[in-house]
């Protein structure tokens, strides 16, 4: 192995052992004899890891739910529900890939001043909402439980080497309720959600439909390819109004209830946050330092720099526009739980800049 490839192979070795911890300095030591509340609210708020303007909400939110986690001497407890797959277009697909490894290294490096300066430390939970997906986005059951499977084998791995007071949980929404009950409750409210969806103007309409125009599975579950283009715009109207109503669904005290939010827990999320969705004003995190794409939407790259690695998510759109200056990289990562973690994908920051 050349110079090169083992440089690289250290760096993503480090990023499964490498857990820097954070430097007290004597001003943060000042901020925390003052308030150790206003310490970790700060550190929490740092916007190098924000991907969205602070709402006053958030910042009294966090600093209400921290104050009262303090006082019961218990870990801060963050939750995360996300998709839970694999987006088609990747050919990662259905597999997770380098994008959640570096998520869960951003993630743990913006929790590393709590774990340093709180002994109770904090605990992370990643809600798989992929219940819903066979009958929104039309992707297979047989997917889902592959994604789930290797997501869990990689955080197995990953909590290896953390700090012993950060607690990383996965579970999904699947694992709490009757499925099929669940799936019929959604059911039940899509007459009154396509009711609604009359009285929308066009405008309304088209966010509403945004996410969900690139989201539909068209040969998945089942084969949607042959549907006309107006049944094609039906279904991907109706993928909305099932997430629309699952959120209402997963609210019911028989599933979730205030799982999320409840028990000074902070809900926290990446590009939804940036959606009219986050009515409430959860903390929109970015999933690397350099990325906004969701963890499981996008595909794992690097960019190579002067000073050496910097972990990239990309988006489809992103990914076409780069695709061709991709170095493909073999790698032997054979604890890993996954052909993707085999090869990676790197690109030269001149590369990258001279696409975007």
């Amino acid at each position: 192995m050349n110079d090169g490839n083992k440089q690289l192979k250290d760096y993503l070795k480090g990023l499964f052992t490498n857990f820097q911890p954070y430097n007290i300095t004597d001003d943060d030591r000042k901020i925390i004899q003052k308030s150790h509340v206003n310490f970790i609210v700060q550190k929490l708020l740092r916007k190098k890891f924000r991907k969205q303007h602070l709402h006053p909400e958030t910042i009294k939110e966090f600093t209400d739910k921290i104050t009262n986690k303090l006082k019961e001497n218990k870990p801060i407890h963050f939750t995360i529900p996300f998709g839970g797959y694999k987006h088609f277009w990747n050919t990662s697909y259905p597999e997770p890939d380098w994008a959640e490894v570096f998520t869960l290294k951003f993630l743990t490096d913006w929790v590393m001043p709590i774990l340093v300066s709180y002994k109770p430390g904090v605990i992370i939970d990643f809600i798989s909402e992929d219940i819903i997906l066979p009958r929104m986005n039309n992707y297979p059951d047989d997917a889902l439980e592959k994604y789930s499977q290797i997501f869990s084998s990689l955080l197995d791995i990953y909590k290896k080497s953390l700090p012993k007071n950060f607690i990383i949980n996965f579970f999904r929404v699947g694992d709490k309720c009757n499925k099929k009950n669940f799936i019929q409750k959604v059911e039940n409210l899509l007459p009154e959600r396509w009711e609604k969806w009359t009285t929308y103007t066009s405008q309304q309409k088209d966010i509403e439909l945004k996410r969900s125009r690139r989201s539909v599975m068209w040969k998945g579950k089942d084969d949607l390819t042959t549907l006309s283009q107006r049944d094609k715009d039906k279904r991907i109207i109706e993928s909305r109004l099932i997430e629309l109503a699952y959120y209402d669904v997963e609210a019911d005290p028989e599933v979730l209830g205030d799982y999320l939010t409840g028990d000074n827990r902070i809900g926290i999320c990446f590009s939804f946050g940036l959606s009219p969705d986050n009515a409430t004003h959860w903390i929109a995190l970015g999933s690397t330092y350099a990325s906004v794409v969701d963890f499981w939407i996008g595909r794992g790259i690097l960019e190579k720099t002067s000073n050496g690695f910097m972990p990239r998510i990309v988006s489809g759109g992103q990914y076409q526009k780069i695709k061709d200056s991709l170095q493909i990289y073999q790698l032997e990562f054979n604890c890993l739980p996954s052909k993707n973690y085999q090869i990676i994908e790197a690109i030269s920051s001149e590369d990258w800049n001279n696409r975007f």
